[in-house]
Order: C-alpha cells, then structure tokens, then sequence
C-alpha cells in the first residue's frame, strides 16, 4: 500500500520521496491510516512539501500534515 501510493505521488508529481527510518509502516490517528515520509528541508521551507500539498488539495487522493520538522504523514 506504500509503495502503491509514492508510485502514485511520483507519477503524479515527479516527487522521489522517502519513507522515514524511525516510524516505519502503517500506523493509525482517529482510525485513519498513514505513513510517514522525510524531505530533505523543513516542511515550512520545502518545496516538495509545497507540491504535495498542493496535489493533495487539488486531486484529494492523500491527505498530508507534517509530522516533524522534516517529517510529513500522508494519510490514505
């Protein structure tokens, strides 16, 4: 299921992202399902973080929050 959805996010946008080492596989907020990744910048100053926010926002397939100062969790 990750991997399904980053294929879908580089497909989609270009982006090469990568899982986070620390907090691996599938966890769980409020019932809802979600994994985390890691840019290389702080979310607030990332440009990768600006383009996965904003196709989240257009295409409503994922659902992103940070999740760390460069860790972001994309929800299913």
């Amino acid at each position: 299921m990750i991997n399904k959805t980053l294929k879908h996010i580089e497909d989609q946008t270009g982006l090469k992202l990568s899982t986070c080492d620390y907090f691996k596989g599938i966890k769980k907020l409020n019932g809802n399902k979600y994994f985390n990744i890691v840019l290389n910048e702080n979310t607030s100053e990332s440009k990768e973080y600006n383009t996965l926010e904003k196709f989240a926002n257009k295409y409503k397939t994922i659902k992103i929050e940070p999740n760390g100062v460069k860790r972001v969790a994309i929800f299913f």
